[in-house]
């Protein structure tokens, strides 16, 4: 199927696409203030985690289902090449990413955008634990 948009409305509409202050960002955000945590917001480093709890050598990614690839080895894929070539190199690199940071010794949480929004009682357990298990 052929684009609708020109290229360079295509740029426009893709640029318009955030990777920063997301919906997911600004929750996680909400639940680090709630529990006390000191933290980093898009941190200079190595994978550009959406937060960083550094005391602990923590590293928190905040991954949209679409973006990043959920469930996308049983799902129906992006009809263009394009489209689909771009989530498997965000998976790569994600992996790439956290297999790096561990060496580096950084304990590193990924957070599905569907479970952020609906299992969220076990998303902050994992970061309560997480930070539990480093400081003791």
């Amino acid at each position: 199927m052929a684009d609708i948009f020109t290229k360079e409305k295509r740029s426009w509409v893709m640029s318009r696409i955030r990777g920063a202050n997301t919906g997911i960002d600004i929750k996680m955000k909400g639940w680090l203030d709630a529990l006390g945590y000191e933290y980093m917001m898009y941190p200079k480093m190595y994978g550009n985690p959406d937060f960083v709890l550094e005391k602990e050598k923590i590293a928190i990614f905040c991954d949209g289902d679409f973006w990043h690839g959920y469930n996308y080895a049983k799902k129906k894929k992006p009809g263009k090449k394009f489209w689909s070539n771009k989530i498997e190199r965000n998976m790569a690199r994600d992996k790439k990413v956290s297999r790096r940071l561990r060496r580096d010794g950084y304990s590193v949480l990924r957070f599905w955008e569907h479970d952020m929004e609906k299992k969220f009682d076990i998303c902050i357990n994992r970061i309560i634990e997480k930070v539990f298990e480093k400081r003791h």
